[in-house]
């Protein structure tokens, strides 16, 4: 998992000012996602609004992920400044600002991008360099722990397929930074998700239901070195995925260098596999400018089954916000080895190709485009059956673009147009909408917002509609939305339809200060189908 600081230690770093500023780092977790926005929880929203940035902290580094767009006493609602994954329980941060007089420059620990104000480092969608000193360091090695853990009920019932079902999913987090103020820290990562009718199956092996996505110990020898063990995700190699094994990373000025040993884990039930055994190695450069940075990363990976070469690759990843108010990404995968029919090769061929350009000419006003380019990855050991048919590996190629404008307080929108393609395909797939929201509605005191997604394809040509209302209630510390979506599909090879009517309700109740309470229903009705589901999350931080 991505290494993330302690809300503590970010209140701590943060609490002086640059220009007689103070700015603290505000910590929210995803509580929900739906297709048009993410919300995410906060112990209260105060000094946070609408069309502020949210950003993820990646290796010192805090990355604008999120653009706010209502907001109520404990929880935001958001959308993607670009395409990338996310999941429940994901912490953004808030950048918040007071005045505070009696602070100066010199006491400064850590440094922000040298913008003129912090209005525009939100909405110049720059990334923020975190550099610490000595004496900052030493200030932070204290006893920093924190934990979530959630339980949640899923329930599917319908009037057709017979098939009711509930499933529980547990999910625990564990950070405990510099253990008993030692240079030794602990993180963890588990979910554990099942469906009661399978309750006998899951007690025969655990690990049918039981994913521990991270489980590791990292000792700091110096500022400069640091030594990880256990199964981790490295923010550098982060495209290999989770490791089982051993990891050494050196940091001399702008460079940054890193080995790595393990395995990977199995691809049945992500156990711990020995057969599966990878390393490689990583180099890193960070360059700063007047206002912003560069950084280029280069790894080599090879990874094996029984001993036998299943891949080898090499990934380059490059970030810069070296222009004003312009943000780019791009990755690239290149396989070194192929075998086919039996014959090994040595061979440069790329597997995939990311760009992402992000330009926010003015507050109110951005833009988003991004280009994927991948072929399937192929392992050759473990999936020989299929690898050994495989002569010709097809490109799918994607374009997507998206624009937000916010020309009144609470009032913007936000457009989207997406191209994805193949050879092989009869037609490309095509798919464009847009959302309309007013944050604070007159009287009523309310979110709204307004949705409509258009999808083209080989198989499918559709349409969906779709309003959310949010409502805060202050004296309850609660929030309330209720939606509505029609979806309207047309399957062109079997000439059959979809249409179907949704109503949503969702419900959040912060009962103390580390629990709270979440309840979702979604009613879905077709013809002479119904279907209910039902969503309920207790979660509790310590």
């Amino acid at each position: 998992m991505r290494y993330q600081f302690n809300f503590l230690v970010l209140f701590l770093i943060f609490s002086s000012s640059v220009l007689a500023q103070n700015r603290s780092f505000v910590e929210g977790k995803v509580s929900y996602i739906t297709p048009q926005l993410i919300y995410l929880k906060f112990q209260n929203t105060d000094g946070i609004n609408p069309n502020d940035t949210l950003y993820q902290s990646v290796n010192k580094k805090y990355q604008p992920k999120l653009l706010v767009k209502f907001v109520s006493s404990i929880s935001v609602a958001c959308e993607k400044i670009y395409d990338f994954e996310l999941k429940v329980g994901d912490t953004y941060y808030a950048i918040i600002e007071t005045k505070d007089a009696n602070k100066s420059e010199s006491d400064t620990s850590f440094v922000l991008q040298k913008n003129d104000s912090l209005a525009e480092q939100q909405n110049n969608a720059q990334v923020i360099n975190v550099e610490s000193s000595n004496s900052t360091f030493s200030k932070i090695s204290g006893n920093n722990f924190s934990g979530k853990y959630s339980i949640q009920s899923y329930s599917n019932i319908d009037n057709f397929s017979r098939n009711d079902y509930q499933s529980w999913r547990h999910t625990l987090r564990i950070d405990f930074e510099r253990i008993g103020n030692s240079d030794l820290s602990f993180s963890t990562y588990s979910i554990f998700n099942y469906r009661t009718s399978d309750w006998s199956s899951v007690t025969k092996n655990y690990f049918k239901a039981l994913k521990v996505y991270d489980l590791h110990l990292k000792y700091d020898f110096s500022k400069s070195f640091q030594f990880w063990i256990g199964r981790f995700l490295h923010p550098r190699i982060s495209n290999i995925s989770t490791i089982d094994g051993l990891l050494a990373e050196l940091n001399l000025n702008s460079f940054s260098f890193g080995i790595v040993g393990g395995s990977r884990p199995d691809w049945k039930d992500f156990t711990f596999n020995p057969k599966l055994i990878e390393y490689g190695a990583f180099v890193s450069r960070k360059d700063s400018f007047a206002m912003g940075y560069m950084e280029n990363t280069i790894s080599f990976f090879q990874q094996t089954n029984n001993a036998k070469i299943d891949r080898r690759f090499l990934y380059l990843q490059h970030s810069n916000n070296a222009i004003r108010k312009f943000n780019l990404f791009a990755s690239t995968e290149i396989d070194l080895y192929k075998k086919e029919l039996g014959v090994q090769k040595n061979q440069f061929s790329f597997t995939s190709i990311f760009l992402s350009a992000n330009y926010v000419p003015i507050r109110e006003l951005s833009f988003n485009l991004s280009y994927d380019a991948r072929k399937n990855v192929i392992y050759y050991e473990t999936f020989q059956s299929l690898t050994d048919s495989v002569i010709e590996n097809e490109t799918r190629q994607g374009f997507r673009i998206r624009t937000s404008i916010k020309p009144f307080k609470y009032f913007g929108a936000s457009f989207f147009a997406g191209y994805r393609f193949r050879k092989s395909d009869v037609k490309p797939s095509r798919n464009f909408g847009g959302t309309i929201y007013f944050s604070l509605l007159p009287i009523i005191e309310s979110g709204i917002n307004l949705s409509y997604n258009k999808l083209i394809s080989n198989y499918v040509d559709g349409d969906v509609y779709s309003v959310y209302m949010t409502k805060t209630f202050y004296d309850l510390n609660s929030d309330l939305s209720i939606g509505y979506r029609k979806t309207n599909y047309k399957f062109p090879v079997s000439q059959n339809s979809f249409n179907e009517n949704a109503f949503l309700i969702d419900y959040n109740l912060n009962l103390f200060k580390m629990i709270s309470l979440f309840i979702s229903y979604e009613g879905a009705f077709e013809s002479s189908r119904t279907t209910s589901r039902v969503l309920v999350g207790l979660t509790t931080r310590f």
